[in-house]
């Protein structure tokens, strides 16, 4: 009967999580022990058949509960917040999974200031515990165009095109924890001056962020609420690529909803402000067209924006995603359309059904501190 146990411990490990039931299996393997051989293995498939009944009605239980989601599905098993992406510009990149993870994403993006141009954005994420992970990307610029800083170039030539060009490395520390059910993600986040402050790639600075991310589900349904504040744009609103690049003191802050729709698809809506307070440079890829030629602007309320963005994301496969978004920016008059496509090396842990034994030795790990 021992074997049995085993056995049975071994199926999915859904079917003997419930304690009390094991208790009574147990209780009931030890009676059926002191049969004759005959009837005793006829009770121990009774036993069988009873294990796999008990499991099959606790299936939909289960279903209703991974079908409330920290981002997605899956990541509410977890007491994960999936949604709040790590590496905007990547998703899927951070996972839960303790160790290295790594990932690609190849956008196409459409800006009404400088048309289209290609963006490649690779990524590392490590994540040390569930509450705690590190990550660092890279934007490459294939092809886009930029201010024509020659003085002699005619109106109709105020763009050239800049090949090769990349954007400032960005770093981000996170700690995630889940208070009242309510999931909230700290970020601390700096950029390397990796980027070209001419072409509005970067700030050629290192510059820092602080925020606080909040999540609150209600079946299918959240709301997202950010608040933060650094020394530049270009660690505000990361999903979004962006013809400028701020230098100085402002605050951030967004709020909006997310929807999940079959298939593990994802529909998120939000609006935003940035509000600048102090001195600010401004380091832009293009100036406009009735303006003097210039990729530096100087001010008080220079780096001030708001708007909102809609974005998108499609699971093609287990490690390949598709994603995209509009956004509108009211204080600039500009629109950015983007789509790309994402390959993580591990695959995403909104994809993956953690185990209630997987559940169980992370809240004995918890209890345990």
């Amino acid at each position: 009967m021992h074997g049995l146990f085993l056995r049975t411990h071994d199926l999915n490990p859904r079917r003997c999580s419930d304690r009390p039931v094991a208790k009574r299996l147990k209780s009931i393997g030890r009676g059926i022990q002191r049969l004759p051989s005959y009837f005793y293995r006829l009770a121990r498939l009774f036993l069988i058949i009873g294990v796999c009944l008990h499991a099959g009605a606790q299936e939909p239980a289960q279903a209703r509960l991974t079908a409330q989601p920290a981002s997605s599905p899956e990541r509410a098993l977890s007491d994960e917040s999936a949604h709040a992406e790590k590496v905007p510009r990547v998703p899927g990149v951070s996972t839960i999974w303790r160790g290295l993870n790594a990932g690609v994403t190849f956008s196409g993006v459409h800006d009404s200031s400088i048309g289209w141009y290609n963006i490649v954005t690779p990524a590392v994420s490590y994540t040390i515990s569930h509450h705690y992970s590190a990550d660092a990307s890279l934007s490459i610029y294939p092809y886009r165009l930029a201010q024509n800083l020659h003085r002699t170039a005619a109106n109709d030539q105020r763009l050239v095109v800049d090949m090769g060009d990349t954007g400032d490395t960005l770093i981000g520390l996170h700690a995630g924890y889940n208070p009242h059910r309510v999931w909230n993600t700290t970020t601390a986040s700096f950029t390397l001056p990796t980027g070209n402050r001419l072409a509005g790639l970067g700030t050629g600075k290192v510059t820092f962020d602080f925020s606080d991310h909040l999540e609150r589900y209600f079946k299918q349904t959240g709301f997202l609420v950010d608040i933060g504040a650094g020394d530049s744009s270009g660690l505000v609103n990361n999903l979004v690529t962006k013809d400028y690049n701020s230098l100085g003191p402002l605050a951030h802050f967004q709020a909006g909803t997310v929807v999940w729709l079959p298939g593990q698809t994802y529909l998120q809506s939000v609006v935003y402000e940035q509000f600048p307070f102090g001195s600010q440079k401004i380091y832009t890829t293009v100036s406009s067209p009735d303006s003097t030629k210039y990729t530096v602007i100087s001010g008080n309320s220079a780096s001030e924006d708001n708007g909102f963005t809609i974005s998108m994301g499609i699971p093609l496969a287990s490690h390949l995603s598709l994603s995209g978004y509009y956004n509108r920016s009211l204080r600039r008059n500009l629109d950015t359309v983007s789509i790309g496509v994402t390959y993580v090396l591990r695959d995403s842990s909104w994809k993956k059904r953690l185990s209630l034994i997987d559940r169980a030795l992370r809240e004995a790990e918890e209890g345990g501190k």
